[in-house]
């Protein structure tokens, strides 16, 4: 049955300051599950990267306007 949805199982134990977090969080009312706490980690982390590539990509093309 394809939905056509990319799916990854993940199964895998948190522990440590991982674990503390996720607890805090659901305490704090912010995520209501692990799940949704990885996904909301997940997500952070690409947009965090996808805006360090940017800003390589930008200083980049800067350095090459500035050899012009």
């Amino acid at each position: 049955m394809d939905t056509g949805e990319e799916r990854l199982y993940v199964k895998c134990v948190l522990s440590g300051e991982p674990a503390l977090i996720v607890r805090e969080l659901k305490e704090r009312g912010i995520v209501k599950s692990v799940r949704e706490a990885v996904v909301q980690g997940l997500l952070l982390l690409y947009e965090k990267t996808a805006e360090r590539d940017l800003r390589m990509a930008q200083a980049r093309a800067s350095r090459r306007l500035e050899e012009l």
